[in-house]
């Protein structure tokens, strides 16, 4: 008997998608992604599933499980089919989930990453050297590499849950926390910190500032 969760999921390739928004009702939101994985191994979906539950309800017993599961078991299968993208995603749930040391070494990764996509949006965004504000607020989305896109400044919110996980990993350690603390406190400001003016351009209040 053959394992579901191999099963090449059916669709029109020409209506594979990419970078989907989300969407507030979650079950609206596992549906659409669904078209992500056309041509892929049903687990692909699956995974996505947990980790779409798992964003908004990470202490939920059963998609914990599930997701644990599910990566154990078809790790080769995922980290075949997954773009970077997703396996970025499966590290921030790992954030969100693990204990202390698979959260703290997951954190090391998704922020090794997304600098990396940063950096990227940031050459795209910059002319003759220096910042285009204007093309930071137009929202427009280009490709980088392993299927993720240029940060969305004015209405994402990757920049903000990066440092959110990254505060909730190291307050765990007193003395790091304090650390880190003080260097936030002398960072907030200072305008050579070019992020400080990334976040700025956020259209929501509590994302223009990197260190929160």
């Amino acid at each position: 008997m053959t394992d579901p969760n191999l099963h090449i999921i059916d669709g029109d390739p020409n209506s594979i998608a990419k970078n989907l928004n989300r969407h507030h009702d979650v079950n609206k939101n596992i549906a659409s992604v669904r078209r992500e994985f056309i041509g892929k191994p049903e687990v692909c979906h699956r995974m996505a599933t947990q980790i779409i539950w798992l964003r908004r309800e990470p202490d939920n017993a059963y998609h914990k499980s599930e997701f644990w599961t599910l990566l154990s078991k078809y790790q080769t299968v995922l980290l075949e089919h997954y773009d970077i993208r997703w396996l970025l995603s499966i590290c921030d749930t790992i954030v969100d989930i693990g204990d202390y040391v698979q959260s703290a070494t997951a954190m090391n990764i998704v922020q090794c990453i997304n600098r990396c996509n940063l950096d990227t949006t940031l050459l795209i965004n910059a002319v003759n050297g220096d910042l285009d504000a204007k093309k930071l607020r137009a929202e427009i989305k280009m490709p980088t590499w392993g299927g993720m896109i240029t940060a969305d400044i004015p209405t994402g919110d990757m920049i903000y849950n990066m440092m959110n996980r990254l505060d909730m990993v190291v307050e765990r350690e007193p003395t790091l926390w304090r650390i880190w603390c003080e260097i936030k406190d002398r960072s907030r400001q200072d305008p050579h910190v070019v992020m400080n003016h990334i976040c700025a351009q956020s259209r929501f209040e509590h994302q223009r500032k990197f260190f929160q």
